[in-house]
């Protein structure tokens, strides 16, 4: 209950209107933005090696368009490489705007474990996630840094067309062990295979 105590008020409702009655919380936490959007930076860090990268044949090609317009010339090669290069810069440009964006959803997120399911709460609104005890299949942490880290959780697939398993990650968590530890024992219930821990 001490967690519960720590979140502001927005927070605390959330958790209270999700929980079902009489089911007791494990670990509650929201997670850190700053620490969810350092985590990023490596994707955003892709992101700008692919808009610098594909920029210039962008340019190149659309350059080329414009002077077979103007001059007369083949078309279709310039017309290829840009509709490659193009959605290339676009994509990388997208990916350098992951930190922020993981700000933002860290800022709107309360994560909950309790000894029935891990939620994921949204303090805008959003639909709750629920993965129930019997669909966690492993944990893994994947980074540890300044105390806080971040977690993997393998659980089955919502949707069965995309695949058996599918992969959660929260980031920014203030007391990553305590998190793993009660995520650990929600799914002692089946048989879980747990990766071995970062050190």
């Amino acid at each position: 209950m001490s967690g519960l105590l720590r979140l502001n008020e927005a927070a605390r409702n959330a958790v209270v209107k999700a929980l079902a009655p009489a089911e007791p919380i494990v670990f509650v936490t929201t997670p850190d933005p700053r620490e969810a959007g350092r985590a990023a930076w490596p994707t955003a860090a892709a992101g700008a090696l692919l808009a610098v990268l594909a920029a210039p044949i962008a340019f190149i090609a659309l350059q080329a368009i414009w002077d077979s317009m103007r001059y007369g010339g083949a078309l279709s090669f310039p017309i290829v490489m840009a509709l490659i290069a193009v959605p290339v810069v676009l994509m990388g440009c997208y990916l350098m705007l992951t930190p922020h964006a993981a700000e933002r959803r860290a800022r709107d997120t309360v994560i909950l474990v309790t000894d029935r399911r891990l939620m994921t709460l949204s303090l805008s609104g959003k639909p709750a996630r629920a993965l129930p005890a019997n669909a966690i299949l492993g944990v893994e942490r994947r980074k540890v840094e300044r105390g806080y880290g971040t977690l993997e959780v393998r659980h089955e697939a919502a949707d069965p067309g995309r695949g058996d398993t599918a992969e959660t990650i929260l980031a920014g968590i203030d007391d990553v062990l305590e998190a793993e530890s009660a995520i650990r024992r929600l799914s002692t219930e089946r048989s879980v295979t747990l990766i071995e821990p970062v050190h």
